[in-house]
């Protein structure tokens, strides 16, 4: 059996030097690491945070968007916007834990809603950025379609340090997950109805790495250590556990765009589950 995933597909137009125009499949413009940093080459651990990647936020969109880059004297303003198909609300499952949930994979737009979003990232100066991105739509149902709002805040640093004769960066995201009340199973014939309930959930990730590119040593200045705090709040929803994670690694580049990745990931849930504690290893080649 073959099984083929078109992750993006889009064609674009360049208006001007401040605006872009694309239409088809692209990634979620209002999620900051789906869009710039879940490459292998780049996401800095073997796995993906929590919420911010197969999560909270649809991890691409089907529909148009318009972006570009507005100068403002020694700052910039980076925008998107877009509109594009809604995503689904689950509202039956053999799984009772995705009741609730917004199912992102709805290319056929079961229906018909619309959803409008985008991104603002201001950059102050080169080494830091900080983003703002929401998506808003109606799910469900037509009949008894409810409204669902996604919300992004992300935070980055880079400084190539003399002092610490070393590149730091630092990453920070926080997504926020808001579905209005809906009554699931009206009829008990799910057997667990009728249940009414609004599915607020939360998360996000903060991550600081250090590699020494200006130490005297070919080998140790290929080194990189990482550290990263994620969590998922979703406790008083039908999953019925928060769980955050504590991730400690090291990587090891044998070109700008190849990496070696060994970490150890300490898991904690709470409600009952059970905690997930692992080694993780992957090798990454960019192109």
């Amino acid at each position: 059996e073959t099984t083929i995933n078109l992750e993006i597909a889009q064609a674009s137009y360049l208006l001007n030097d401040y605006m872009t125009v694309g239409v088809g499949r692209f990634l979620n413009p209002t999620d900051y690491f789906v869009e710039r940093q879940h490459m292998n080459w780049v996401n800095k651990l073997p796995d993906k945070p929590l919420a911010v990647y197969d999560g909270l936020l649809p991890e691409s969109e089907l529909g148009a968007q318009l972006r570009g880059v507005i100068p403002i004297g020694p700052t910039k303003l980076e925008y998107v916007g877009f509109i594009a198909n809604a995503p689904g609300l689950i509202t039956e499952s053999d799984d009772f834990t995705e009741i609730g949930m917004l199912d992102f994979d709805n290319d056929a737009n079961t229906g018909g809603h619309v959803a409008v979003g985008g991104h603002l990232g201001f950059i102050p100066i080169p080494q830091i950025e900080i983003g703002y991105g929401i998506q808003r739509s109606k799910v469900g149902p037509r009949d008894q379609a409810v409204t669902a709002v996604l919300q992004s805040a992300d935070f980055n640093y880079v400084q190539d340090s003399t002092l610490l004769k070393g590149l730091i960066n630092f990453r920070a995201q926080w997504v926020w997950s808001h579905v209005g009340n809906f009554v699931y199973d009206p009829d008990g014939s799910q057997g667990f109805g009728p249940l009414e309930f609004n599915n607020n959930r939360n998360g996000g990730y903060v991550e600081l790495a250090y590699r020494p590119t200006h130490i005297d040593n070919d080998i140790l200045k290929n080194f990189e250590g990482v550290f990263r705090y994620d969590r998922l709040n979703q406790l008083h929803t039908p999953v019925g556990f928060d769980e955050q994670r504590w991730t400690f690694g090291l990587n090891y580049w044998l070109t700008p765009s190849t990496v070696i990745k060994a970490a150890y990931e300490v898991d904690d849930k709470n409600g009952g589950a059970r905690d997930q504690n692992a080694f993780l290893m992957q090798a990454a080649v960019g192109f």
